[in-house]
C-alpha cells in the first residue's frame, strides 16, 4: 500500500514537471524590428498524456534579448534573422504585466507563451570566437571589417570612416597644423 502511494506520488510530480518549461533552443523564423519581438519554433518534441510525441509549437511575441541599457540610451545592435538560433527562456511569471505595463489575467506559471529568447545560440565556434579566446580580446566582426580590442590596442581592419574630429591626445585630426611644410604653417585639409 505504500509503495502505491509512493508510486502515485512519483507519477504526479513527474507529470507536473513535464508541463514546467525551463529553456530549449529554437529558431527563428520571424522578427519585427520596431516591436523587438520574434516568432520561434522551438526544436525538440514532447510526449502528451497519451504517450504521443509531438513537435513544440510555434512561439509567438517572443520578446528578443538585445544588450542595451534603454535608461542611458545605450546599445549594441545586430540583425536579427529568420533562421537563426537562439535559447528559448520561460518566465516564472506571465510576462503580460511587464509587456503591457498593466496587471496580469493569468497565473500561468512557466508556459512557453512567456518566453523570452537569447539570440545567437550556436552548436560550433567560428574564428571570431577562436580569435577572442586566443588573444582575450573583444572581437567585433561583419565580414571582413573586423575591430579587434584587447587590453593593450584597438586594431581595426577595414575602412574608417569618422563622422566629428579624430584626436590624438590633444591633437586634432580635423584642425592641426604643420610648422614649416609649406611656408611658415599650412592648415590640414
Amino acid at each position: 500500500m505504500l509503495q502505491e502511494f509512493v508510486e502515485q506520488v512519483e507519477k504526479a510530480a513527474r507529470s507536473v514537471m513535464e508541463e514546467m518549461h525551463t529553456a530549449i533552443p529554437g529558431k527563428i523564423t520571424a522578427f519585427n524590428a520596431g516591436t523587438g519581438f520574434a516568432t520561434v519554433k522551438p526544436y525538440g518534441t514532447y510526449t502528451t498524456d497519451s504517450g504521443r510525441k509531438m513537435a513544440y509549437p510555434t512561439v509567438t511575441e517572443v520578446p528578443v534579448i538585445i544588450p542595451q541599457s534603454q535608461v542611458n540610451d545605450i546599445y549594441i545592435a545586430f540583425p536579427i534573422t529568420v533562421g537563426m538560433d537562439c535559447l528559448l527562456i520561460i518566465s516564472e511569471q506571465e510576462l503580460d504585466a511587464w509587456i503591457g505595463g498593466g496587471e496580469s489575467e493569468n497565473d500561468i506559471r512557466f508556459d512557453l507563451t512567456s518566453a523570452i529568447a537569447i539570440p545567437g545560440l550556436s552548436n560550433k565556434g567560428n574564428a571570431a570566437l577562436r580569435e577572442a579566446c586566443s588573444k582575450k580580446s573583444l572581437i567585433l566582426q561583419n565580414g571582413s571589417t573586423k575591430v579587434s580590442v584587447n587590453k593593450d590596442n584597438v586594431e581595426i581592419a577595414g575602412n574608417l570612416i569618422v563622422s566629428g574630429d579624430v584626436k590624438a591626445g590633444n591633437i586634432s585630426l580635423k584642425n592641426h597644423t604643420h610648422a614649416g611644410v609649406h611656408g611658415d604653417t599650412s592648415k590640414a585639409k
